[in-house]
Order: C-alpha cells, then sequence, then structure tokens
C-alpha cells in the first residue's frame, strides 16, 4: 500500500475544524467522512488527467468528505467543473450560506471561490481553511461568548 505523508498544516487544520464542531455541536451538527484512499485519489488524478495540490490531498486522507456546521462548508471529494466553457477546474466545496463555490484550477492548481460571477484566490488551501475558520470563530463567540477562547483552550488544550 502506498504512503503519502499528510501535510503537518492541514493536520492542525483538521484537529483545529473538529474541535471547533465539536464546541459547537450543540448549536450545529457536523459530520466528518472517514479518511479518503491514496489510491483512490491517484485514480482519479490519473482518470482526470490532473493531480491535486498535496494540502487538499492531505485533508481527503483525513476526511473523504466533510459537513461542517449545518452545511456551512462542505469539503467534498474532487469534481471536475467548468469556468468558460471549459473542464477546467475542480471543484472541491461550497459555502452553503451564501452558494460560494471552491474550486482547484487545473491550470495552476490553485485554489479560488466564485461568487455572483465574482473570482477570489487564496494562497493556498491552508489560507482557505484559516479564512472561513473566522467565521466558525465568529459562531463560537455568539453561541459561547466573548470567552469562547478560554472554554475551548480548557476542553482541548492550548496550542
Amino acid at each position: 500500500m502506498k504512503k503519502i505523508e499528510i501535510d503537518d498544516i492541514i493536520k492542525q487544520q483538521f484537529e483545529y475544524y473538529q474541535n471547533m464542531c465539536s464546541l459547537l455541536s450543540d448549536f450545529k451538527d457536523s459530520h466528518f467522512d472517514p479518511p479518503g484512499d491514496i489510491e483512490k485519489i491517484e485514480q482519479w488524478e490519473k482518470d482526470n488527467g490532473t493531480n491535486l495540490p498535496h494540502q487538499y490531498k492531505s485533508w481527503l486522507l483525513l476526511s473523504a468528505g466533510s459537513n461542517i456546521l449545518d452545511g456551512f462548508i462542505e469539503l467534498s471529494w474532487p469534481e471536475i467543473g467548468t469556468l468558460d466553457e471549459r473542464n477546467d477546474i475542480i471543484i472541491i466545496a461550497s459555502i452553503i450560506g451564501d452558494g460560494e463555490t471552491v474550486y482547484i484550477s487545473r491550470t495552476d492548481r490553485k485554489v479560488y471561490s466564485i461568487f455572483e460571477g465574482e473570482i477570489k484566490e487564496y494562497n493556498d488551501f491552508d489560507d482557505f481553511l484559516t479564512i472561513k475558520s473566522l467565521y466558525i470563530e465568529t459562531l463560537a463567540k455568539e453561541y459561547l461568548g466573548d470567552d469562547w477562547g478560554d472554554i475551548y483552550d480548557k476542553q482541548f488544550g492550548s496550542e
């Protein structure tokens, strides 16, 4: 069985997302699918003639699909999509609250999102996760109060 090293930053992000979802579980439902299989990922890449960025592959190796906070973020198995009438994107997530689609460009392998025709570029998959975690922290403040960070640290230990 082939093994790939999971990106440490993505592993930390994954754990943070799981912890935040656990912290907010009385208010919002979340679900993380079991880890994906590297052979299945590589077969998908071969079948679609493209390579996925290492950080996104790392997330798939931690969870093949994730429904976070009542679908605020749905990270999914990759799917070929189109912009400009070409099969030029790989759809990886949706932000349900506002209809935003998150994708990887097949041309430059960068992470982008599109909402109402406006495209936003992220530095990488980690940057996308970091920016979306700000919304999760806003929810934590709304549901748990200003001391949500202390509650988090008490429950999960500070990093």
